[in-house]
């Protein structure tokens, strides 16, 4: 049983992990570009501002925002069906796994978008004069979006989990009823049994005797 809850925790880790590269690469295909000019040592000035600055972090984190709510649900509905298939409680382990598998695939989505537009951004930046305004790689400033996925995957799993447990139809408390119903219908339906244990017998010899008196 813990070989087999190690083998889906891992499973749903790599899965869930697996999806931060086509995720970077919806970042890199949707998020704008702001621009930005080019100092005299050839570095990066912030400047013009523009919401654009703050519309690549916000653009990261709906897209990681919506992968957390799709893990939550689609790994909730699956350790659901795997437990009550296997009769196995595997919730803790699915959990952590998509936990971490989010927290690695957030990373990577980060990496992925990033790394697609270095080598350009770098190019163009030797090749600016100072002062230039150029076109921007893709860069998340605010760093804090990358706890937004595995923290709404979090929060959705709680979620379908708790309202489960409330209803009573996790599969660990249906076979519990389902037990307990068994043997009720058994208590009801046992015969009535004599001092010794035994099943007591209507006794053939007691009618007839009674019968007997009733005609004499």
């Amino acid at each position: 049983m813990l070989r087999r809850r190690f083998a889906v925790g891992g499973a749903v880790l790599g899965c869930t992990a697996a999806l931060g590269v086509p995720l970077g690469l919806l970042w890199w295909l949707l998020a704008p570009r702001p621009r930005v000019t080019v100092g005299r040592d050839g570095g990066i000035l912030p400047f013009p501002v523009s919401e654009t600055n703050f519309a690549v972090d916000g653009y990261f984190t709906l897209i990681m925002m919506g992968a957390g709510l799709l893990c939550g649900y689609g790994v909730y509905l699956l350790q659901y069906r795997l437990a009550a298939r296997d009769a196995t409680d595997l919730r803790m382990a699915c959990l952590l796994g998509m936990a971490a598998g989010s927290a690695i695939g957030s990373l990577a989505a980060w990496q992925v978008g990033t790394l697609i537009d270095a080598g350009d951004f770098q190019r163009a930046v030797e090749a600016a004069e100072p002062g230039e305004v150029i076109r921007s790689g893709l860069r998340l400033h605010a760093l804090s979006a990358l706890v937004a996925w595995p923290f709404v995957a979090v929060l959705q799993y709680g979620l379908f989990d708790a309202v489960s447990l409330w209803r009573g139809d996790l599969p660990a408390q249906r076979r519990s009823t389902a037990q307990d119903a068994q043997r009720e219908a058994g208590a009801s339906g046992a015969e009535p049994e004599t001092g010794d244990g035994r099943a007591a017998e209507p006794s053939e010899s007691a009618g007839t005797e009674r019968r007997e008196d009733g005609t004499g």
